[in-house]
């Protein structure tokens, strides 16, 4: 199996939002995209590309339900990690904080049906908190592992995944602009297992807590588990809390979220390092669950 890395390199206009899978009326949100949503913003440039709707239909032995385009690319893309970086930032230094704004929220269909006439329409709607992380004009890396052979199943070459790549313009919800300063594709991936990953080593991504037995400079958040019905409409079985996990990201500075590297002294049985070598010399080195190299 041949593996692409691409590294997509960027900034926030300013901030993103990225609604916790199991809140309705709430609105709190993760402090980091999560890999679903990072592969969702490249199927949307996959999506452009060769022109592709935003959803389809999907039809299993029981039912036809809706889906995401994102699908397509999840069968495509192994592993998605993401981590702020001061490089392309505007200011050279990138910083990120958890806030939230009050909005006007549509709230007829958490009511009692009496209320479900125009005379009673000033009771539709409420006020509550919407979770955002500003981080305006903060640089950002993605690094997505790929699979070569089902990548060019889709019909595209190096030359469409970089459009792909440039074509990413939000991160979450739509008002989360951001604009891709540069994108490179790399051959050179190298993948360890836990015995054969020698002495620590140092990343700026975040990775799931269970793939290390040893990492120091890092703290954890809960992430959703990297599941196809992550994408579909109304799946057999929703997502719920439980279907999260603890990932391990850079130790924040209080509440500000700042690029820092983690130091990884020993990788648990599950988890596996791949080292990607691009053209400026640079080597990025992402810990990724065993099996999504051994596929």
């Amino acid at each position: 199996m041949n593996m692409l890395a691409l590294v997509v390199r960027g900034l926030f206009h300013w901030g993103f939002s990225v609604r916790i899978v199991t809140e309705s009326a709430g609105a709190h949100c993760y402090p980091y995209p999560p890999p679903s949503t990072l592969i969702g913003a490249l199927a949307y440039g996959v999506s452009n590309v060769r022109g592709d709707p935003e959803c389809r239909l999907s039809t299993n032995s029981k039912n036809t339900t809706i889906v995401s385009n994102a699908i397509l690319i999840a069968d495509v893309v192994h592993w998605a990690t993401f981590a702020f970086s001061d490089e392309g930032s505007i200011m050279r230094r990138s910083a990120a904080v958890s806030y939230s704004d009050f909005i006007r929220a549509f709230r007829l269909l958490y009511q009692r049906v009496q209320r479900h006439t125009w005379n009673q329409s000033e009771m539709w709607y409420g006020v509550n908190a919407h979770g955002k992380v500003y981080a305006c004009g903060a640089g950002f890396k993605i690094f997505y592992l790929i699979d070569e052979e089902r990548f060019r199943s889709l019909g595209l070459d190096d030359r469409g995944l970089l459009t792909a790549a440039y074509s990413i313009v939000r991160i979450g919800a739509r008002e989360g602009l951001v604009s891709v300063t540069s994108a490179e594709v790399s051959r050179d991936v190298k993948i360890f297992s836990a015995k054969e990953a020698k002495g620590p080593f140092e990343t700026e991504y975040y990775f799931p807590a269970r793939l290390v037995e040893d990492v120091e400079g890092a703290e954890t958040v809960h992430l959703p588990k990297l599941e196809r019905r992550i994408w579909e409409f109304r799946p057999e079985r929703p997502f719920a809390l439980h279907d999260h996990e603890e990932y391990y990201v850079p130790s924040s500075l209080g509440v500000v979220l700042r690029p820092r590297k983690m130091r990884v002294n020993r990788l648990a049985e599950k988890g596996s390092l791949v080292v990607a070598s691009f053209s400026n010399g640079v080597s990025e080195k992402v810990v990724t669950p065993l099996e999504v190299v051994r596929l």
